[in-house]
């Protein structure tokens, strides 16, 4: 009896989700294409109009301790 009760659970269960993906599909709202733009920064009042260096830097740094690198 304890085989059937799960096997019987495990159906309930995958009816469900199947149940739940198809409700899923049907609420999800329409997507937005992406413009390639910049988000403008929020949630720092400082940054906004800022421009931000992504630039690589001129040389690789490791480790900033003087200890490591030998130079």
């Amino acid at each position: 009896m304890s085989l059937f009760k799960l096997f019987a659970y495990g159906t309930i269960g995958y009816l469900a989700y199947r149940a739940w993906q198809r409700h899923q599909d049907t609420t999800t709202p329409p997507r937005v294409q992406d413009d390639g733009t910049r988000t403008a920064p929020h949630g720092d009042p400082v940054l906004v109009g800022e421009q931000i260096d992504v630039s690589e830097p001129s040389r690789p740094i490791a480790h900033a301790s003087r200890g490591f690198g030998g130079d």
